[in-house]
């Protein structure tokens, strides 16, 4: 195929026509991009649709590791849950196999503040400074299967002479504060309490309720 040279008598060919571009491959080593499948969006869509449900029937979950933002989320939800009604009672369904002591601590303070009742229901293992959480409830039960642990997390840390000084004093201040809510609903007193936690002990769901932890067994 041909077309006329402008301005004079001639004709060249036209440029070959050039095939649709495609989308070139990825540089070596940069990452593909992620985007969610329709099954994972309607996963998430039916999570939160789940946690919404739940928080109308007053029910707030706290499972897997203890840690921080867990007890950031949870606190929110039960100080919520006791401003909007507080006369219905909240029911706290707790799991956590790890905690960590100020988390468990942090979160046995919301339970202080909020103003509904709040009753928890231990399922699975509850590692030690979850008991905390439990503890300041004012009804607390356990799944048949539900294990407690007795014990206190390994305490570590880097820094100066000084600011593993102070560490050690928040840690054992801490560990007073776990102490103390254990002594308080069993009737033991802070020493027994306190050996008990170094001692790793374990205690089914039965045990728990003679050792006075919780109040029933479901």
């Amino acid at each position: 195929m041909t077309h006329s040279r402008p301005g004079g008598n001639g004709t060249w060919p036209l440029p070959p026509e050039i095939p649709p571009s495609e989308p070139s491959p990825p540089w070596p080593g940069s990452p593909a991009p992620i985007l969610p499948t329709w099954e994972e969006a309607d996963l998430t869509w039916q999570q939160r649709d789940v946690a919404d449900r739940l928080l109308e029937q007053r029910i707030v979950l706290v499972n897997g590791r203890l840690d921080d933002a867990l007890a950031d989320h949870a606190s929110r939800q039960l100080l919520l849950l006791g401003s909007t009604d507080p006369e219905r009672p909240i029911e706290l369904h707790l799991s956590c196999r790890e905690a960590e002591l100020s988390a468990s601590v942090a979160l046995a303070t919301a339970i202080d503040l909020t103003r509904a009742d709040v009753h928890t229901v231990v399922s699975g293992m509850l590692g030690g400074p979850a008991i905390a959480v439990v503890c300041a409830s004012v009804k607390r039960s356990a799944h048949r299967m539900a294990t407690f642990v007795l014990s206190l997390p390994r305490e570590s840390g880097e820094g100066t002479a000084t600011e593993l000084e102070t560490k050690a004093e928040q840690h054992e201040l801490l560990v007073s504060q776990l102490v103390e809510r254990i002594s308080a609903v069993t009737g033991r007193s802070a020493e027994d309490v306190l050996a008990e936690l170094r001692s790793d002990r374990l205690l089914p769901a039965e045990e728990a309720v003679a050792y006075g932890l919780v109040d029933d067994v479901l």
